[in-house]
């Protein structure tokens, strides 16, 4: 736990700047005193964007139960049809909106109001395959939407998962889980700091949601009969079911403006269910999530030229002969981002297989190698042909080198 020295000194130590250590300041003098959770209804969600931070999570009332991530009610859980790898960890989403908000849905995005609340809370499953054997809780993450925008507070939980505190620096935990070959696997999990959740979430220099604000991610069904749902809804346990989540959103009253046709809404496949879509397009699902947010018109890396997102349909854009722009060492023997037929001399699939901090992509959020992710890539390439622009690329090879045995002659004449 700690103590509000340990805080103060972060914040004398952090290179976030004066206006950080302020206002993280005003967090901890507005946010001492114990709140009273004991005995009667459970408190319902307190949370104003236009207040300081709170240094404990508890402050909020998000959860009824934060170690079986029970959340509080009118406070959502939802999941994305391909949601991005983070080191095997297991990944719980929520959204909250303040009384009389609604998102509103436009051109198949969603806007949502001031107020609202992204929750993201990480955990290890202690075994992968097995989810009812528990979970260690690791963050949550939120996103809160003010006025100026949206700004990210992480918090870290104890040991216990009994309280979780405001963090700016990030940090680091030893986890274990047994993984899906039923073998014990240890790690060390790093959490990133404000300034690398920022870098993940900077598009055009705004912070930006990822997956919720895009329907094509939201259009599925789950299952509001799990026990970590509640009855902020009105509805019995007996009544729960499988519902779409945008037409569930709607019904409840967060979403307006929604299309009555689900099949006018766009939906991406799930990377690894060969039912939901072709190796292509789960492929391109897969990049779309964990690396598209970089790798975008807008986004940090945009001046590599390369775009990930989904709906860019023009080969080279999304890498096809497309040679790298200034990668360094993380190119490693590869000419192409990615080289048709050729996984092995792909710089795309280099980077997703290596661990190397300077080579692999993306940066931030993922330490591992992850295996299954890298194999559907390595077989999406495996399958690529794109004759002619493989023609025009072996009439240009040829020319430069022409070219340079042109020079090297007139060099040797000399």
């Amino acid at each position: 736990m700690y103590s509000h020295f340990n805080l103060i000194r972060q914040m004398i130590q952090t290179a976030y700047g004066v206006v950080t250590s302020v206002w993280l300041l005003l967090s901890i003098v507005g946010c001492t005193q114990s709140d009273p959770v004991a005995g009667g209804d459970f408190p319902p969600v307190r949370l104003n964007p236009a207040d300081p931070p709170a240094r404990r999570i508890s402050r909020y009332h998000l959860f009824k139960d934060p170690k079986r991530q029970v959340p509080n009610d009118r406070v959502i859980p939802y999941d994305l049809n391909t949601p991005h790898f983070a080191d095997y960890a297991n990944l719980h989403r929520f959204i909250w909106l303040p009384e009389g908000k609604r998102i509103v849905y436009r051109r198949h995005e969603l806007e949502f109001p001031v107020g609202a609340v992204i929750i993201l809370t990480v955990g290890y499953l202690n075994d992968i395959r097995q989810p009812a054997r528990g979970e260690q809780i690791i963050e949550t993450r939120l996103l809160l939407r003010k006025e100026e925008g949206w700004i990210g507070l992480q918090y870290i939980w104890n040991k216990e998962t009994t309280e979780a505190y405001l963090s700016l620096l990030g940090g680091e935990i030893e986890v274990s889980w047994v993984h899906y070959d039923g073998q014990k696997r240890q790690h060390l999990y790093l959490m990133p700091n404000r300034n690398q959740c920022n870098q993940c979430h900077q598009i055009n220099g705004t912070i930006t949601p990822l997956g919720p604000i895009q329907a094509q991610y939201l259009n599925k069904n789950f299952d509001y009969s799990e026990g970590t749902y509640n009855d902020a809804v009105g509805l019995a346990p007996a009544n729960r079911w499988v519902e779409n989540q945008l037409l569930h959103w709607s019904r409840i009253g967060y979403l307006d403006g929604m299309e009555e046709d689900l099949e006018q809404i766009p939906q991406v496949p799930v990377w690894n269910d060969p039912d939901t879509g072709t190796v292509k397009e789960r492929a391109r699902a897969y990049l779309d999530m964990n690396c598209a947010n970089c790798h975008r018109p807008g986004g940090l890396a945009h001046t590599s030229g390369l775009d990930l997102t989904y709906k860019q349909q023009t080969p080279v854009r999304y890498g096809v002969f497309k040679a790298p722009v200034a990668a360094g060492r993380g190119a490693g023997n590869a000419r192409f981002a990615i080289q048709p037929g050729r996984p092995e001399g792909s710089l795309l699939l280099h980077r997703l297989e290596s661990i190397d901090p300077g080579v692999r992509m993306p940066i931030v959020g993922r330490s591992l190698e992850h295996r299954e992710g890298v194999a559907l890539i390595s077989e999406w390439i495996s399958q690529m042909t794109f004759p002619a622009m493989a023609e025009l690329q072996s009439v240009m090879d040829q020319q430069k080198a022409a070219h340079f045995q042109g020079l090297k002659a007139i060099i040797e004449s000399d």
